[in-house]
């Protein structure tokens, strides 16, 4: 249970205590002056005449802020634990804010490995887990979403990261405040159990999935033009693309997105003269020949001239202007952007890179905060779109995003490099507990090609790197098995995203196996996350609800696997789904499986 008393936040039966609260305006930091009230009901006003009104409700502490009499930049609220904690003890579970930031997952407090820094944010939900198995601590940001973003961070007190440390809890807010204005801010969940940390993150999920009002769509399959194409991608691609997997896959593959490259230019949402049917007529026969078609829009970055002056602003590290989505005028014509392409027929939109307004230093009107303002142009776009066109959120920031778009990326933009499935896979196997009851989690494409697999040929690139993106040679046959396994474990969508026809035998029959799996309607708990080794990837993935199994090597030494079907139920029986591997069987009922570096396996029990 979350209180505060006398100035100071406690989580009871835990060490964590004498929490100081304050806030960061463009000023300064200010501490309270006073404070008011008792039991679960508080008024905390600092010197400036500002207020927070707390309330907590168990483990949920919820907060109103009414401003003081002059104009105000506030950039946050934070709550600080001092050391409480041993780094030792504990594993973390960090969560970026969206997919580019960083890898998602568990590492030893204090430590990095190849997939995360020392001492990472995180966003939305943060996880400690302890060692010793006496109890673990769950922060999240819990709906309705309030225009903020909630940050956890270990608060060490030595400079190794070593020793002792506490929490910090950051409200992220860069909101104007206008004299008297108020505003709410994003309830926050403090949990400790003694259970096991995936049930936690679980509940968490059912949380989410109990207060999402928009119906969920199922998973989407479809080819996407970017990996192979880039900006090259022409119609003709496309529809010489459709022709070619339609008769492969018997029209399993429904989805087919144009990605960047088929603009005019960023701003300039109009077909250039690659696509000369223009985009009604891209949509028609797309759907004339059984598919559904899609488009990729960044509506947020801007090339083009013609536009406003006034509408654009600067972002740091980026040399193309941003549109201001708070100027008055622009959300409107962003509408009229959107209902142009779903009147044309497009049914799939891919929304990518809104994560840049977090580089604008200020906007028009900052009132609604960073995130809040986002959370209004996804629902400009939803509005424009209908509630029957699939919304996807690439480079969408996780809290804003939630009850508006029907899937989010979770994974980096995939590569053909096994350095790059590996950091994916990382942050895909970490995510499970958000698919089917946030949205639909996007594994990003799933790619094959590579020297065994297609016609291509590739240049040499540099040695392999653990958690360098795109370092190593391209994928083998092997490792193509192994992601593909890795996609379809994830439960999300699924898109290839290779030049079909440059796919030779063995690459199209991976292909092929992968599609004609059956839609698993779950994602694949990571079992083993938080008890692998430091610096590991999950090496088991299993799906409570269809019995299935897949086991990774991940390293770079064959390692020997012991698996009890009785361990995932009563089982006696099984089989293998993806990869069959020998078995040696031993004399309890289980059997060891001998698996090669960066390979795989899926096994069903039954």
């Amino acid at each position: 249970m979350i209180v505060f008393d006398n100035g100071k936040f406690e989580l009871k039966g835990t060490p964590l205590k004498n929490g100081m609260l304050s806030i960061e305006l463009e000023s300064g930091k200010l501490t309270p002056s006073e404070w008011t009230g008792g039991g679960n009901d508080w008024t905390v006003r600092f010197e400036n005449g500002f207020l927070l009104n707390l309330h907590t409700d168990g483990e949920i502490l919820f907060m109103d802020c009414v401003n003081g009499s002059a104009k105000e930049f506030l950039k946050g609220v934070s709550i600080e634990f001092p050391a409480a904690f041993i780094a030792t003890d504990y594993r973390e579970y960090t969560h970026s804010r969206l997919f580019l930031e960083q890898a998602s997952g568990v590492k030893k407090v204090g430590l990095n490995t190849p997939y995360f820094m020392h001492n990472p944010p995180s966003y939305m939900v943060y996880l400690l887990a302890s060692e010793k198995k006496d109890g673990n601590y769950l922060f999240a940001a819990l709906p309705p979403h309030q225009g903020d973003s909630i940050i956890f961070q270990a608060a060490h007190q030595s400079k190794t990261l070593r020793g002792s440390f506490g929490i910090r809890v950051f409200i992220e807010e860069d909101r104007d405040l206008d004299p008297g204005m108020a505003f709410k801010v994003s309830s926050i969940l403090f949990h400790f159990a003694k259970e096991d940390p995936l049930k936690m993150l679980e509940d968490l999920g059912d949380f989410y999935a109990a207060r999402h009002k928009l119906p969920l769509h199922p998973r989407s399959i479809g080819w996407n033009s970017w990996d192979q194409f880039r900006k090259n991608v022409t119609e003709d691609d496309m529809f010489q693309t459709q022709e070619k997997l339609n008769k492969f896959s018997g029209n399993r593959v429904k989805y087919f997105v144009i990605d960047d490259g088929w603009q005019l230019a960023y701003g300039a949402w109009i077909p250039n003269i690659k696509f000369p049917s223009g985009i009604e007529g891209f949509c028609k026969k797309i759907t004339a020949n059984g598919g559904i078609p899609g488009i990729w829009t960044a509506p947020l970055l801007s090339h083009d001239n013609n536009l406003p002056n006034k509408w654009l602003v600067s972002a740091s590290g980026r040399d193309q202007l941003i549109l201001d989505i708070t100027y008055p005028g622009v959300l409107d014509y962003l509408y009229s952007i959107y209902k142009g392409l779903a009147d044309a027929g497009i049914r799939y939109f891919k929304v990518d890179f809104t994560n840049c307004i977090y580089d604008v230093p200020r906007l028009y009107d900052m009132r609604e905060g960073r995130s809040g303002i986002l959370r209004t142009l996804y629902a400009t776009i939803r509005k424009a779109i209908g509630p029957e066109s699939y919304f996807l959120g690439c480079c969408v920031p996780y809290e804003p995003a939630f009850n508006i778009v029907d899937a989010v990326r979770t994974t980096a933009d995939i590569q053909i490099y096994w350095s790059s499935v590996q950091i994916n896979m990382t942050s895909a196997s970490a995510r499970w507990w958000m698919h089917k009851k946030l949205w639909n989690n996007d594994p990003d494409f799933f790619v094959l090609r590579g020297t065994e697999t297609s016609t291509t040929s590739f240049r040499e690139n540099r040695p392999y790197v653990p958690g360098s993106y795109a370092s190593g040679p391209v994928l083998n046959r092997i490792e193509a098995k192994s992601l593909g396994l890795a996609v379809y474990m994830t439960g999300g969508d699924l898109f290839p995203g290779d030049d079909f026809q440059k796919l030779n035998d063995e690459g199209k029959k991976i292909l092929h196996d992968l599609l004609n799996l059956p839609d698993p309607g779950e994602s694949a708990v990571p079992t083993d996350l938080f008890t692998m080794d430091h610096g590991s990837i999950p090496a088991f993935w299993y799906m409570k609800k269809n019995h299935m199994l897949a086991v990774f090597n991940w390293g770079e030494d064959r390692k020997v696997f012991t698996i009890n079907p009785v361990q995932y139920g009563d089982f006696k029986e099984y089989s293998f789904f993806w990869n069959e591997h020998p078995v040696r069987q031993l004399g309890n009922g289980s059997f060891e499986l001998e698996v090669d570096p960066h390979d795989s396996a899926g096994i069903r029990f039954c």
